[in-house]
This record gives structure tokens, C-alpha cells and sequence, in this order.
């Protein structure tokens, strides 16, 4: 290098004083030369160099949210939080939740003397193939954070809200929109808790394509057991919904179980 910045160069460039030409040839120089960019930090005061510094991490390092994500982090959620649930894609159980309030909508339209049964059959569901399809869907992305200390509880618990998020007011809908369903519009909430537990437990164990469908199947079979000698609407009794709640306190306790026995051995949950 033949030759370097001067001191009066240096004090015109820190106060903006250069022309364009020649703050950029001073930035080139500055790139390849070693003892200017050493001679720099004696012509900026500290504090301007880490305000710089700041601002320059922040910009790298904050990432770039979808729009519907980032009302969220005015809201107070952490940011790796926010990355979670931006890489993981939510159009699928989203989707699932909407095609599913949508199809129990139309059975139970079409079918007004089994309006009832139909609604108790299907809407418990519907927020388990949402949770289902989230797992489904970020499937790649459980095998990124394995080794990473983010905590896998914490994953399945963003996954489940993120689909519940769509899933629960989309079922909502039915019961208070369909004539004929508005004493069951909150009936179906403590059998959909349960079930979407069941699913989690199974979830560390299972795909989620075999959890999802023992789930459905094993409602599907206890709803129609109960048809056979009662009216199906028995299970919106004060007594059924106690079981369900009691039922739901069960499945979360093995929940936390579960996902506390697979962080100690390393899990993948």
C-alpha cells in the first residue's frame, strides 16, 4: 500500500464533510488497508461507533416476520419464538381447520334430524387435524432444532397454538352460526381439549399421520358405543363434560410427563 488517509481526510470523512467521490474511494481504500481501518477509530467517539454497531446487529439480526406474525411482536413474543412459527408453514393445518368447520358445516345442513349427532361427531375433531397437520407439516423442521437447547415442550406448545389459533373459532362458527346448534356451541370444547391431548401424547410416540387417525378412530367408535343406547347429545350432560374435563387434566399431566421424560433422554419432542 503506497499511500493512507491523513488526519484532515480522516476529519472531514467522520463529519460528513467529503464529497461522494471521495468517501467512496476512501471506503475502498479503507477495505484493503489494514492501518487506516485501525486509524479510523481514533477519529469517531465510542458512542458513535456502538450506536453504529447497534444498529447494524439489529438490522442482521432481527428477522424478517411474515405480516400476519408481527402484530405479534408488538404484543411482547420473543423473537425466537416468532421464527418458529414463521419457518413452520401454518397454510396447511390452517387450511385443515377451515376445510374441516367447513365440511362439518355442510353434513350438518344437509342432515337436520341428526343435526346434532353429526356436530358432536365431527367438531371435537376438527382441532385435532389442525394440531395433526402442524406436526405433518413441520416434520424437516423437528430434525433442525434436535440439537439446538431450544426446548421441544416449548416447539409442541407454539405448534398447538398456532393451529388452535384458526381451528377452535372456525368450529365456534358452526355452533352459533346453524340453526338448531346454538345449546351445543360450547359443548364440543371439552371433548375437542381432550382429544387434542390425546393427540400430543401420541405425538411423541407416533407419526402424525397414525396419532391423528387413532385419535378420529377411537372418538368415532366412543360416539357411536354411546348411540347405541343413549342419544348421542348425552354427552353435552353436565356429568359427560365433568369426565371430559377430568379426562383433559389426565392427558396433560401425561403430557408434561412425557415431554419432561424426553428432554431428560435427549427427545425429539
Amino acid at each position: 500500500m503506497t499511500w493512507h488517509v491523513n488526519t484532515q481526510v480522516w476529519e472531514a470523512y467522520a463529519a460528513g464533510g467529503l464529497d461522494p467521490a471521495t468517501a467512496a474511494s476512501v471506503d475502498a481504500h479503507v477495505v484493503s488497508c489494514p492501518t487506516c481501518r485501525e486509524a479510523a477509530k481514533g477519529h469517531v467517539e465510542p458512542v458513535t461507533l456502538e450506536a453504529v454497531w447497534t444498529t447494524v446487529s439489529n438490522r442482521i439480526g432481527r428477522p424478517v416476520l411474515p405480516p400476519w406474525l408481527r402484530p405479534l411482536r408488538g404484543l411482547g413474543v420473543p423473537d425466537d419464538d416468532l421464527v418458529v412459527l414463521s419457518t413452520a408453514s401454518l397454510l396447511l393445518p390452517w387450511a385443515m381447520a377451515v376445510g374441516s368447520a367447513l365440511a362439518c358445516a355442510m353434513l350438518a345442513g344437509l342432515m337436520p334430524t341428526y343435526q346434532e349427532t353429526t356436530f358432536l361427531l365431527l367438531a371435537p375433531l376438527i382441532p385435532v387435524l389442525a394440531v395433526v397437520a402442524a406436526y405433518d407439516s413441520t416434520d424437516p423442521f423437528r430434525e433442525v432444532s434436535v440439537p439446538t437447547p431450544y426446548s421441544k415442550m416449548r416447539l409442541a406448545l407454539l405448534r398447538t397454538v398456532a393451529a388452535l389459533v384458526v381451528a377452535v373459532p372456525a368450529a365456534m362458527a358452526i355452533g352459533l352460526l346453524i340453526p338448531g346448534l346454538e345449546p351445543l356451541a360450547f359443548r364440543w370444547l371439552l371433548p375437542a381439549l381432550g382429544l387434542t391431548l390425546a393427540a400430543l401424547v401420541l405425538l411423541s410416540w407416533l407419526t402424525a399421520e397414525a396419532a391423528g387417525g387413532a385419535v378420529c378412530v377411537a372418538w368415532l367408535v366412543a360416539v357411536a358405543t354411546v348411540g347405541r343406547t343413549y342419544e348421542v347429545d348425552v354427552l353435552a350432560t353436565a356429568a359427560a363434560q365433568a369426565g371430559f374435563a377430568v379426562a383433559a387434566a389426565v392427558l396433560a399431566a401425561v403430557f408434561l410427563i412425557r415431554t419432561s421424560t424426553l428432554r431428560l433422554l435427549g427427545g425429539d419432542l
